[in-house]
């Protein structure tokens, strides 16, 4: 039995979900006692071990610059000197960070580079494994990333592809697992009721962009393509993301210029786990139309297992379109902009999808079986 010290810095989103899930089903395999060290309000799953909980501070909107930054640094340190802490207390096997990332890894990397020397096994999942974006000089990027990856054991991915380590040696091996379907409660009303209370004619075509209103999410292209959709609504659902994206006002106010603001419908408030179904049911088609920078699995996409609805995806590759062409969930774009988009929804319309065969081959139990594989090793050393 491998005594497992589970790490998630997220209270809510997406990675807090994927947590939740891969922590439930490492549980479940019976294969090792987890402890769960996660965000104040992120529940343990059932068998879990609660551990020491990360604080998390609610930030207030409008800061200036410098007090975002220092708000960040803050953010970002602090639940690694907490998970420090817990591994000297519990002294466990192994470490799996679900939220791992390279920020300021140079203050932080060495105290887990002690414990991974002193025989702790240190695993990652990595949900960006090419990371286009810099924060700070370019210099200071790859040093980081370097020093990030120079304590992991395992790192592991939603596809093939090895992480770019910005030029470090691999001291890791790379494990592709799977980026399970959601499973989130359902309620009994119907597709015409929810569209009712939405204000939305049960005769349109409803498109639904779901998750953080971000600009790499191209929520302007859709925009744009709605002229050419007349019987086309919107419904964008999902907070704004800070730190220097565009704001909610900007997209509204494309809309009016466009004049199709009255076929867009913006719920942009925290959105609870059992009130999810309703977005869902309501509509027709799903957007997962991403800029070129995006190489990673799609937590939205995994939440629709559930649904079925027909998908329209763009990115630069990874597991989102590799899901999308190998299942036939929907149609993939080249590049998505407002005509491509327009063209794209009635072909994506008719389209079925193979949603069980997707759920059974991208189980959460086949990526925590992978997980235990992968970390087991040190535990079974110790037993010799």
């Amino acid at each position: 039995m491998v005594r497992l010290l589970y790490h998630c810095a997220e209270r809510e989103g997406g990675l807090a979900e994927y947590s939740r899930h891969q922590a439930a089903a490492l549980v479940d395999c019976g294969q090792c006692e987890l402890l769960w060290q996660a965000a104040e309000g992120l529940p343990a799953p059932a068998g879990a071990i609660a551990a020491e909980p990360l604080a998390v501070r609610e930030r207030e909107r409008g800061r200036g610059k410098f007090r975002r930054a220092v708000d960040f640094s803050h953010d970002t340190l602090a639940p690694f000197q907490s998970l420090a802490r817990e591994i000297e207390r519990c002294r466990p096997d192994a470490v799996l960070l679900s939220t791992w990332s390279e920020y300021f890894s140079p203050l932080w990397a060495p105290k887990l580079g002690h414990w991974r020397n002193h025989g702790v096994r240190f695993g990652a999942v990595i949900h960006d494994p090419v990371r286009d974006f810099v924060r700070g000089p370019l210099w200071w990027h790859r040093y980081s990333v370097r020093k990030a990856y120079s304590f992991l054991n395992v790192a592991f991915t939603h596809d093939a592809k090895v992480p770019d380590t910005c030029g470090l040696k691999s001291s890791f091996r790379s494990v592709q697992i799977p980026h399970g379907p959601y499973s989130l409660p359902i309620g009994k009303a119907a597709k015409e009721d929810l569209r009712s209370a939405f204000g939305i004619a049960k005769e349109a075509t409803l498109l639904l962009s779901f998750g953080h209103i971000r600009d790499g999410k191209n929520l302007d292209k859709i925009i744009a393509a709605l002229p050419d959709l007349p019987n086309a609504h919107l419904l964008v659902a999902g907070r704004e993301q800070s730190g220097g994206q565009r704001p909610v006002a900007f997209y509204k106010d494309l809309a009016q210029r466009l004049g199709v603001a009255h076929r867009c419908h913006w719920h942009t408030d925290y959105i609870p786990n059992e009130e999810v179904w309703k977005y869902y049911r309501a509509s027709d088609l799903l957007l997962l139309t991403y800029s070129q920078d995006f190489r990673s699995a799609s937590g939205v996409l995994n939440v629709n297992a559930q649904f079925g609805l027909p998908i329209i995806a763009s990115a630069g590759g990874g597991p989102l379109l590799a899901a999308v062409n190998n299942y036939n969930l929907g149609v993939v774009l080249p590049n998505a902009d407002g005509p491509s988009i327009a063209q794209a929804v009635p072909l994506a319309r008719g389209v079925m999808g193979e949603w069980r065969r997707f759920s059974e081959e991208n189980s959460w139990k086949v990526n925590a079986e992978r997980v235990m594989e992968a970390l087991a090793v040190k535990a079974e050393m110790r037993k010799r």
